[in-house]
């Protein structure tokens, strides 16, 4: 059974309730992961008071939808760059300034984790891993 994220879709296919639109700008336009109670704080200097629940309902749904990555070893949302994430995929996470970029799997790579599984009779899902590191930009910098 693959899972599929059906990411493609446009904001309108997408049910985008305006609560929904509101959280992707804001991930959109923040330049860097946020956590959802980052978010409510950006919500509060808008002046829109929101419940973490109002917020984690709406980060979810982007998130299964493929608009928005949960990262899992920051606790933080991010926005899918190009919002095809129904494939594998590399998040290269900077420890200095918190940057997120997203590369594209190699084949090769992914060709070796999939024989890799496959003797174990387990079939990979499309999916992302996070890798930590310094971009090139905090590199020069030092």
């Amino acid at each position: 059974m693959t899972h599929n994220h059906s990411c493609c879709r446009d904001a309108v296919a997408a049910k985008m309730t305006p609560n929904r639109q509101l959280v992707l700008s804001l991930l959109q336009s923040s330049g860097k992961p946020l956590s959802a109670y980052e978010l409510l704080d950006c919500l509060r200097e808008q002046g829109t008071q929101w419940q973490p629940p109002t917020a984690y309902r709406a980060l979810d749904y982007l998130v299964a939808q493929g608009f928005a990555h949960y990262l899992q070893s920051i606790q933080k949302y991010v926005v899918c760059p190009h919002q095809g994430c129904d494939h594998f995929s590399q998040l290269l996470i900077c420890v200095h300034c918190g940057q997120v970029l997203e590369a594209a799997m190699a084949p090769e790579l992914l060709n070796l984790l999939n024989q890799q599984v496959a003797a174990q009779g387990f079939r990979l899902a499309p999916q992302f891993l996070e890798l930590k590191g310094t971009c090139s930009r905090c590199q020069s910098e030092n």
